[in-house]
């Protein structure tokens, strides 16, 4: 008998083996390539967050940033002040001709996590990447809180009708009920406003996009659960750019020459 039949069969498994092992390799190199890349990237990244911080003149950042902190401190207790006096209002309750057309649904997880998420994400880039602006950030923040409790304060309008109260619908909002977040305050969403003012903050588009992102989908979130009117969430786009504008002006016009024009004191002046 012929064994020419198992000479081809043998030589057709060994061509087999041989084409997985070349494609077993090619996926290998490729991976590898893809790993250095990964690699290159990452050296980059930290290379850029390291000269970022190394450009920073600290001594004069120090004193900005501690400055600015006060403010936004101060500029919370205006707020929780305010705040209190809000929730112990009985405001009327309304709707709007979109809430109407709108059905209920029950995102408060996305509105109290996710929103938790977006910060945790904005603070972190802002640390890494935009150190030289971190005062002004909180400047920022300031500004947005002092402006949007003066909003709190006058609107004569209580909660939408049919609302799904955070601290009912969540873990999260009980915990900072009354300190950071109050029953009656509902013109301007900052749920809205503050992505998008982190979105005008950021620089690359990736960030952008996501804050930007994250507004909108807060800005839906609001509607459906009926925590905000239709105007609450049209205001916020509005108002956070005035702010942002306004916040811009009065720290580059008067907040970083006043720091300027104070020598910050080194050892050598004892």
């Amino acid at each position: 008998m012929s064994t020419r039949p198992n000479f081809e069969k043998q030589a057709a498994q060994l061509e087999t083996r041989f084409q997985e092992a070349l494609d077993e390799l090619r996926s290998l190199r490729i991976r590898l390539r893809e790993a250095d890349g990964l690699a290159d990237r990452t050296r980059a990244e930290i290379s850029e967050i390291r000269d970022e911080w190394d450009s920073i003149h600290y001594r004069w950042w120090m004193a900005v940033l501690a400055g600015v902190i006060l403010f936004l401190f101060a500029a919370y207790v205006f707020y929780m002040n305010l705040g209190w006096y809000a929730d112990n209002r009985v405001l009327p309750m309304s709707s709007d001709w979109l809430l109407d057309q709108l059905p209920i649904v029950n995102v408060v997880p996305l509105l109290s996590w996710g929103w938790l998420a977006l910060h945790i994400y904005a603070l972190a880039m802002a640390l890494l990447y935009y150190p030289r602006k971190l005062p002004f950030l909180f400047f920022l923040l300031a500004v947005y809180l002092c402006v949007r409790t003066i909003y709190v304060f006058l609107s004569p309008i209580g909660a939408p009708e049919a609302i799904l109260h955070m601290g009912e619908f969540d873990t999260l909002f009980p915990l900072v009920a009354g300190v950071y977040t109050f029953q009656n305050e509902f013109i301007f969403s900052g749920h809205t406003a503050i992505p998008f003012l982190f979105a005008l903050f950021f620089e690359t588009r990736l960030q952008k996009t996501i804050m930007l992102a994250g507004s909108v989908t807060m800005a839906i979130s609001v509607l459906l659960t009926r925590n905000h009117y239709t105007v609450d969430v049209i205001s916020a786009y509005f108002m956070g750019y005035a702010i942002f504008v306004l916040s811009r002006w009065l720290y580059f016009k008067f907040v970083r020459p006043l720091f300027l024009a104070v020598p910050i004191p080194t050892r050598s002046d004892g």
